[in-house]
Order: C-alpha cells, then structure tokens, then sequence
C-alpha cells in the first residue's frame, strides 16, 4: 500500500501537466458542442450524413482521451478532492463519478446505433446526450475540484518555502 504522502507527492508533481490537459479536452469539447449546434435547414440527408461523420470524426479520438483522463483523475485526483470537497456520495466526486458512468452508456449506445446503421440523426442524438453530460462532468469539476485542489497545491507551496 502507498503512504499518502507518497501519493500526495505525485499529485503535486503532476497536476500542472494534468491541469493542462484538463483545459486542452475542455477546449475540445467546447468546439464539439459548437460543432453539434449545426443544423441543415433544407434537412437534406447528405448534408446530415456528412455532419455526422464530421462529429464522429473528432469524438472518438476525444473520448479515448477524456476516459484516459479519467482513468488519472480517479488515481490522482479523487482521493485527495474527496477529503477537500465535503459531500460524501452525494457530493461532487460522487456525482462526477456517476456522471462518467452514464457518458459512458450514452456512448456505447451511440456506437452501438452507428453499428447498427442508424440515421445520421439518430446518432447524432446519442452524441449529443454524452457530450452534455461530459460537459456538465468539466462544469463541476470546473466550480469544485479545481479550486480545492489549487489551494491544496498553494498549501503545499507555502508549507515548502
């Protein structure tokens, strides 16, 4: 088992390059969001099937990389954010952890309805739904844990000069 301050150590020496990739996902999802407020006037499929595959394109490289993130967040971060932000399980680790679950049955349905040969905007149905949740995933980490855990790193800097 690792002490905490061997824990706390890696936190700290990681979170500049985990913050950074937190902003870089977050802008990335920003512009998918964007991306899915598109709408065909003429609802003529091509110009649907192409916007689809467009936001397919760049969704699937995007949640490989939020669920790595995830996988480090939930290491690194969450220990430490669950004893900083008060709440328990039904407090924000408890509900980002939840909300991560059920991103991820939107987006296995969503693969599942392209698999299946689903219409353009049936899919994009599905995409949308798992790119609201993940959004609302970054908007408490943005009101939470991400100042809990700047001022523990502020905390650590202090305590070392």
């Amino acid at each position: 088992m690792q002490r905490p301050e061997s824990n706390l150590w890696e936190l700290y020496v990681t979170y500049d390059e985990w913050k950074e990739e937190h902003d870089s996902l977050y802008e990335r999802l920003l512009h998918l969001c964007r991306l899915m407020k598109w709408n065909p006037n003429n609802y003529d499929q091509p110009d649907w099937t192409a916007h689809h595959l467009e936001a397919r394109r760049l969704v699937i490289p995007f949640m490989q990389a939020w669920k790595r993130h995830l996988d480090r967040e939930r290491g690194t971060i969450y220990p430490f954010a669950r004893t900083l932000v008060p709440g328990g399980r039904m407090g924000p680790i408890g509900v980002l952890e939840h909300d991560s679950r059920i991103a991820d049955q939107y987006y296995d349905a969503y693969l599942r309805v392209v698999e299946e040969g689903a219409t353009p905007e049936e899919s994009l149905s599905h995409l949308l739904q798992v790119l609201m949740i993940v959004h609302e995933h970054f908007r408490i980490e943005e009101e939470t844990i991400i100042p809990a855990t700047e001022q523990l790193m502020r905390e650590i800097e202090y305590s070392g000069s």
